[in-house]
């Protein structure tokens, strides 16, 4: 406050006090003179109200509205950060909620949010401000004792209540999970916070002036200084029934309406494997894939090492290897699955021929003038050998020489299952 005498700023506390004391009786149209809207009589009985308040960032309620678990208050900024969407996300304007063991008592939120130059009631009592102090009572010791009580809507239950009304989910806690005392139960509680926050966004995105404007210029192809935000395939969860207010102030001005995002996984749009028409090779497509490029490079780490000729390094090796082939065959079906027999015939297609009849089971059938050219397989395999090679070198594996080349056309050609004859037997083994 701009205001240097505590006694001024004592004064300026009594008047917003007693305004809003004065505007609560006249909204419930009681005649002036009710001993019950008394200054500081009513305040007294705030102070004792609000020992059933508990103001909240996580709502037990919202789980069941019946639930007598105790709900939890923490600020965003109490919270560790995560590089995911979450509570901590909100910053320091996030929507406070509240619990109530009586619904009675509700007003007492409206008080501690009053504002007073700037700050709310609750920002004073929490900073032990002594003009407030004074304001709410004629002695000190009172006005500490009530500067407490309305503290206390702040303050963590020492001992959390649950009931089972709440969700619980059992929690390995310990080393064995044949032993029921190393479990936990965990009741996982809705933030209202953050549950608001995407109400307000929601909404804001669907009916506010500016989301209307975007939209209109975007309909008419006219720019816009306001973007345009569209949810889709949200749900509206109802909270409550028909007593909203009964679960939390939030809740109540929502009218109990909550948003829940869709979870289903995207939908991908375009092809779901590379466009191999123009390319004059399928193989490095193939060893840049996402599986097949993990694998070596894991391999490549694994060969630095030196590791000593032993049968654990050799079996250690044979699982990389393994891997690949799978890698290999998952590529080839993706292909042949999804382009029709005979795609490599257009004119566009520059792979060699070997590798059509890898890739494409129709491109020597009985209407191609090419006939099917001998041990395709042969010269596929001498092509991806080369190339896992090259990128085992890439990533600093050095001295790969003949016998490791002659080894991976082995492997390639005796235990892979894109082969032909495996394809058409079943597909993948």
């Amino acid at each position: 406050m701009n205001v240097s005498s505590q006694s001024e700023r004592t004064a300026i506390f009594r008047k917003a006090i007693a305004n809003f004391i004065k505007e609560r009786r006249e909204t419930k149209k009681v005649a002036e003179g009710d001993p019950r809207y008394e200054y500081q009589t009513w305040v007294e009985k705030a102070s004792e109200d609000a020992q059933a308040i508990q103001f909240a960032t996580h709502v037990a309620r919202i789980t069941h509205s019946s639930s007598q678990c105790d709900s939890f208050y923490a600020p965003p900024d109490t919270l560790p950060h995560c590089d995911v969407v979450a509570r901590n996300a909100m910053g320091p304007s996030f929507h406070e909620d509240a619990s109530a063991q009586n619904a009675a008592a509700l007003y007492v939120i409206a008080f501690l949010n009053l504002r007073v130059d700037g700050q709310r009631l609750l920002d004073y009592v929490l900073s032990n401000d002594p003009a407030l102090r004074d304001a709410l009572a004629p002695s000190s010791a009172k006005g500490d004792e009530m500067m407490v009580k309305f503290a206390s809507v702040v303050s963590p239950s020492k001992a959390p209540r649950v009931d089972a009304l709440m969700k619980q989910v059992f929690w390995l806690n310990g080393d064995d999970p044949v032993e029921d005392k190393d479990f936990i139960l965990l009741a996982p509680l809705a933030c209202s916070s953050l549950m608001h926050e995407l109400y307000m966004s929601v909404q804001s995105a669907n009916f506010s002036e500016e989301s209307k404007e975007a939209r209109k210029a975007r309909r008419e192809g006219k720019p816009s200084e306001h973007p345009s935000i569209s949810y889709h395939d949200v749900v509206e969860w109802h909270v409550g029934g028909a007593n909203p207010q009964n679960v939390s102030p939030l809740n109540s001005s929502r009218r109990g309406v909550s948003y829940l995002l869709s979870t289903l996984p995207p939908k991908w749009v375009g092809r779901s494997v590379p466009d191999l028409r123009g390319r004059d090779s399928a193989i490095p497509t193939f060893v840049r894939s996402r599986r097949a490029y993990h694998i070596i490079k894991e391999l490549a780490g694994f060969l630095k090492t030196n590791p000593p000729p032993t049968i654990e390094t050799r079996k250690q090796r044979t699982i990389y290897e393994d891997d690949l082939c799978q890698a290999l065959a998952e590529f080839t079906e993706s292909v042949r699955s999804y382009e029709k027999p005979g795609w490599t015939l257009a004119s566009d297609c520059r792979l060699p021929l070997g590798e059509k009849a890898w890739l494409d089971p129709g491109a020597f059938d009985d209407s191609s003038d090419t006939a099917r050219p001998d041990r395709w397989e042969d010269d596929v395999s001498t092509r991806i050998a080369n190339a896992l090679n090259a990128a085992l070198s890439k990533y600093g594996v050095v001295g790969l020489g003949d016998t490791e080349f002659a080894h991976w056309c082995r492997i390639l050609l005796q235990e892979s299952s894109w082969q032909t004859s495996s394809l058409a037997q079943g597909g993948m083994a």
